[in-house]
């Protein structure tokens, strides 16, 4: 039994790290991409989110692309969105962060950007990374 945790305890670190390092590589070229200074997205990490930030915007457009979420028409897919999310979250929490952020819609791709992950950011239940 304690083997068996063990292992489902690997596929789960396994899971994130992978996430972790995709998140890591689309970070970096979305940073350069939109000019956003990455103190900007530090600290809306930490939930000091410049709404006014336009490279912001864009770097978090560019981020959701990269992620397959926005679409090239500038459409969140939360099918895909969900698929991005590991197993190990429990879906009561990804439900309730999906349905809170859903149809979020800005004037642009970078300003539908922002809505989303400041959404995401605002009513997170769970962290990806």
């Amino acid at each position: 039994m304690n083997a068996i945790l063990a292992i489902l305890a690997l596929c789960v670190v396994a899971v994130f790290a992978d996430f972790k390092e995709e998140y890591d590589q689309h970070r970096a070229v979305c940073i350069t991409e939109s000019g956003v200074s990455p103190d900007a997205v530090k600290n809306a990490r930490e939930g000091k989110i410049d709404e006014n930030d336009n490279k912001l915007a864009c770097f978090y457009s560019c981020l959701l692309k990269k992620f397959g979420i926005m679409t090239a028409e500038g459409t969140i897919d939360e099918e895909v969105a969900r698929s991005k999310i590991p197993a190990s979250i429990p879906k009561e929490k990804v439900d309730f962060v999906l349905t809170k952020c859903s149809g979020l819609k800005g004037q642009n791709e970078c300003a539908t950007g922002m809505k989303v992950m400041k959404c995401y950011l605002e009513n997170k239940t769970f962290t990806l990374v």
